[in-house]
């Protein structure tokens, strides 16, 4: 059953990885920047404060924080746990720009921008859904463009900030 799946995830990097040209190398290197996405996610956090009375409003601000911590420990602690080497660690012929740490099971990256895509669903009009998926989606793929991640790194990452995301919405709903 593994050998199956790093067999898939084997051939989908290789193809993915060199999906697109060089000359888009740049473009990834700033959608994989957390600090691309500050002022967006700024801008999230007006607005919940907007339609939130202040203690709901802090309520949620709080949910965000635990989150985002239980999104990125939660990779590292899985990182060291499962230990699967990244693919700029084990493959060869494959574009890396990014800084290649040992470990990569699961994406901290997906799991942050899919969990806070869902987190926000319920609290947002339902436009931002579909914004934040779309830039889910493109912060996992930055992560195959720049070498560091299999597929079913950001699979996992993403299915991880999805179940976190539900545990917290569940959480509030014990607060009404």
């Amino acid at each position: 059953m593994f050998e199956v799946v790093d067999n898939f995830d084997v051939d989908a990097m290789y193809l993915l990885n060199h999906w697109l040209p060089a000359s888009t190398d740049v473009f990834w290197l700033a959608v994989t920047k957390t600090i691309t996405w500050i002022p967006l996610y700024l801008v999230m956090l007006v607005r919940l404060f907007k339609r939130s009375a202040m203690d709901v409003f802090v309520k949620r601000l709080a949910l965000v924080v635990l989150g985002v911590l239980l999104w990125d420990q939660g990779a590292e602690v899985f990182k060291y746990w499962i230990a699967r080497p990244r693919p700029c660690q084990t493959m060869e012929d494959i574009r890396v720009l990014a800084h290649c740490s040992t470990y990569g099971f699961f994406s901290a990256h997906a799991a942050n921008a899919f969990g806070l895509a869902f987190l926000f669903r319920k609290w947002l009009h339902q436009s931002w859904f579909s914004v934040l998926l779309i830039i889910a989606v493109f912060q996992s793929y930055s992560r195959i463009h720049l070498g560091v991640h299999y597929p079913t790194d950001l699979l996992v990452g993403a299915v991880w900030g999805f179940l976190i995301s539900f545990v917290l919405h569940k959480i509030e709903k014990t607060w009404s």
